[in-house]
């Protein structure tokens, strides 16, 4: 492990993935805001619009097939702003609408292969965001943000193919679908600058659905599908330069098939969640994490199941002095099976003092028994 950074006294660990990041709640196109006053709105405010429409098309060619790509998207932003006195009140609102489409069409001439192929890969996605923003002048602010979002996604392909030498045909097709939605919400409060608290959550949920034929002398299909949903939350407490402390959870579980004609079918759950807890005192920077995973499959007549347990700890103190340490369980089971289970534990610890590092770490395993250092 290398040396320590100081963190900044703003520092507030990151989401876990899926999670809104800040920067996706604040983020505004780059062009700037051409002022208006809506004449439709009687109140005495002040309103910014713009907005944009962009579209394109692409050709090219990779081998024996020619590929077409194109994209759409709008986008739309309106922020109303009002003075009173001291305070000014902001409200911001972005909705934006894009497609891509790519469509891949191909012959093909072989003295071992010939046949025909067509195949489109498309995404549609719908953003709604706004955000409410309350400045008092020396002071701070109280701002509160939320967006939404669902995204569609889909995929086919056909190809028909001949083997010249063998007189063998086949046919393929394959399709899949997903759709996948989310919310996120954002709220900070900062009665002075530097000093406040920050919120945020996200909530997403989709699933997807996917098939496969295949004729070629015989007959074979895929059915597989999954549903996935987890949440994720963040909040932190800055105090200046003085200090800072952040906190992250997430959760997320799935659910899957998958089967295979004429006859073989399986299925499983999954479930994962993650935690997290750091912060800066003057120069020192501490954080802790805890992840927990399982999973359980079923093909067949057989099960197989796996779960696993980390937890890590970093502790710093400028450029002078860090630790680092993690422990680590796994579990491993198939039934039925002559060798059913096993656990391995394996653990580091990584020091640096003055910019000289060290470092120690173990591995055991259960079932058989085994003792390994690293």
């Amino acid at each position: 492990m290398g040396k320590h950074s100081r963190r900044k006294p703003s520092y507030l660990p990151k989401v876990a993935a899926g999670a809104a990041p800040l920067a996706l709640l604040f983020a505004g196109p780059a062009t700037a805001l051409a002022a208006q006053t809506d004449p439709a709105i009687p109140l005495p405010l002040d309103h910014q619009r713009e907005g944009s429409l962009d579209r394109g098309v692409g050709f090219s060619s990779e081998g024996d097939t020619s590929v077409l790509r194109g994209f759409l998207t709008s986008t739309e932003r309106n922020v109303y702003s009002k003075d009173l006195g001291d305070a000014k009140v902001v409200a911001d609102l972005r909705r934006s609408v894009s497609e891509t489409v790519e469509t891949r069409d191909g012959v093909t001439a072989r003295p071992d292969k010939v046949g025909a192929l067509a195949a489109t890969k498309s995404t549609e996605a719908v953003m709604q965001g706004q955000r409410e923003t309350v400045k008092l002048n020396r002071y701070g602010s109280v701002v509160a943000g939320h967006e939404t979002k669902l995204e569609k996604t889909g995929a086919r392909l056909t190809e028909a193919a001949l083997d010249p030498r063998t007189g063998t045909s086949t046919l393929a097709s394959e399709d899949s679908r997903g759709v996948r939605a989310s919310e996120g919400t954002y709220h900070s409060v900062r009665p002075l600058p530097g000093v406040g608290v920050i919120n945020e959550t996200e909530q997403h949920t989709g699933g997807e659905l996917d098939r496969a034929l295949r004729l070629d002398g015989g007959f074979t299909g895929d059915l597989g599908g999954a549903l996935e949903a987890g949440r994720s939350s963040g909040h932190g407490v800055d105090f200046g330069d003085l200090a800072a402390v952040g906190a992250t959870s997430a959760q997320h579980g799935v659910g899957r098939f998958n089967g295979v004609l004429p006859m073989d079918v399986g299925s499983g759950i999954g479930y994962g969640q993650e935690h997290a807890f750091g912060g800066t005192i003057g120069p020192g920077t501490g954080l802790v994490t805890t992840a927990q995973d399982a999973d359980l499959g079923q093909h067949g007549a057989g099960l197989t199941g796996s779960g696993s347990n980390k937890i890590s700890g970093d502790l710093g103190i400028g450029e002078v002095a860090s630790v680092r340490g993690t422990a680590t369980t796994s579990l491993r089971g198939v039934l039925p099976s002559t060798d059913p289970g096993r656990v391995t534990q394996s653990g580091t610890l990584d020091l640096t003092v003055l910019g000289q590092p060290s470092h120690t770490g173990f591995t055991a395993g259960a079932l058989p028994l085994e003792l390994k250092q690293s």
